[in-house]
């Protein structure tokens, strides 16, 4: 009898186990609602969103503020050689009565401004959570693939077990057993891939939240299927919801208004100021008080009032043609969405019918070879198929949840 080198499936078989092991002595479960929370806390581009906004808002505190009374408080001294020394202290007051209605459409631009930074910061957090959503959703197919391995390394252990016996009481050949020694040798293979590709959606998913979640086990099933929204009430729902949009929209109306504060550049300015003036070289000082108003009137610019009227009028038309593609994009984005949506849900349904044919396959590929009339190769291909099938049902369910965040943020917000 040839002596067969167990040797490469003996050291497959030791990795398994001592990474399995591990992995399983530390791992936490984790779930999707607190993936969701961890990021909202913790996510940078939360962070930057946010940052973003406190800037915008600041901008538009100092453009309310340009209008605002203004006072300067002023002291100087000096001494000459041979002669006494003056000082003078002074404090003045400024405040500008009218800019023609140019501070007004400023603060109305800079409120657009402050708007559309708002829907970022939204779009950002739907980003996010949309992310953690498909990261986490990764990790349960990736556990579930892990655990289907595991299942098929002892379902190939079993079928291992039997043709060694049948073989043993001469009632079935050597071939047998090398066959089912080969197909736990690649099952043991296919864990070790299982493994890591587990660790890689581990580490997809801290990236996602923003803090590391290592040996993360997911406790929240994929979603099951329900009701979506038909084509037209979902374009609806985008064009008016999504933050993208909004912004886009705000962005243009602050655009149009940029022509009308370009045209304000030559116009009419009326202020008043007031002063009073203590100065001398003794005591009491000389005192001196002053009062006026200012208007201004530009004449001539140079025709530098009418180029900033041009190029504001070509930000707005920029913007307006990026909000209309914008528009458009939605409307195939929204399509495409809903058609991923509905083509998941049918291959659930078709994958568990899959599963259950595989199983009842296995079953009776393994009562016929127990009884003699089965080979080896018949179970072998049940048990693939068996495998095959499980792993595609894990994906359909899979692709349905992550079709359906998607589709989500594809109209704007989440479903209850």
């Amino acid at each position: 009898m040839k002596k067969r080198n167990f040797a490469p499936a003996l050291l497959a078989a030791l990795a398994v186990l001592t990474l399995s092991g591990t992995l399983f002595a530390e791992e936490r479960t984790v779930s999707l609602q607190e993936c969701l929370a961890l990021a909202e806390a913790n996510h940078p581009a939360l962070e930057e969103a946010r940052a973003a906004l406190a800037g915008q808002q600041a901008k538009l505190g100092q453009v309310r503020v340009n209008n605002a009374l203004k006072g300067n408080l002023s002291a100087s001294g000096s001494r000459d050689s041979g002669s006494d020394g003056s000082y003078s202290t002074s404090f003045s007051v400024s405040k500008l009565v009218s800019d023609s209605g140019k501070n007004a459409l400023e603060r109305k631009s800079q409120g657009l401004s402050v708007d559309a930074a708002s829907e970022s910061q939204r779009e950002t957090v739907l980003s996010v959570r949309t992310g953690v959503k498909e990261a986490y959703y990764g990790l349960l197919l990736a556990m579930s693939k892990r655990d289907q391995a595991e299942s098929a390394v002892k379902n190939y252990q079993r079928h291992l077990d039997k043709a060694r016996g049948f073989y043993e009481a001469g009632a079935k050949a050597r071939f047998d057993v090398t066959k089912a020694e080969v197909d736990l040798s690649n099952a043991k293979i296919d864990l070790l891939s299982a493994e890591s590709s587990l660790e890689t959606a581990r580490a997809a998913l801290s990236r996602a939240v923003g803090v590391p979640l290592d040996h993360a086990r997911p406790v929240s099933d994929f979603l099951s299927p329900r009701d979506i929204p038909g084509e037209t009430f979902a374009l609806e729902q985008a064009l008016e919801n999504r933050p993208d949009v909004r912004s886009a929209r705000m962005k243009s109306e602050a655009g149009k208004l940029g022509i009308s504060i370009a045209a304000k550049g030559n116009a009419a300015t009326i202020s008043v100021t007031g002063s009073a003036r203590l100065s001398g070289t003794g005591l009491p000082p000389d005192d001196n008080f002053s009062a006026g108003i200012t208007i201004s009137v530009p004449v001539f610019d140079g025709g530098l009032t009418e180029y900033r009227i041009a190029e504001a009028r070509a930000s707005a038309e920029g913007l307006d043609a990026s909000r209309k593609k914008l528009e458009q994009t939605i409307r195939y984005e929204v399509l495409s969405a809903l058609l991923s949506v509905r083509e998941a849900e049918a291959r659930i349904s078709a994958a568990e019918l899959l599963v259950r044919q595989a199983q009842e396959n296995l079953t009776l590929a393994e009562g016929r070879y127990e009884m003699g009339v089965g080979n080896v190769l018949e179970v072998a291909d049940a048990l693939l198929s068996f495998n095959s099938a499980a792993v595609s049902r894990f994906q359909a369910l899979h692709d349905y949840s992550t079709s359906l965040a998607s589709l989500e943020k594809t109209l704007g917000g989440e479903f209850e």
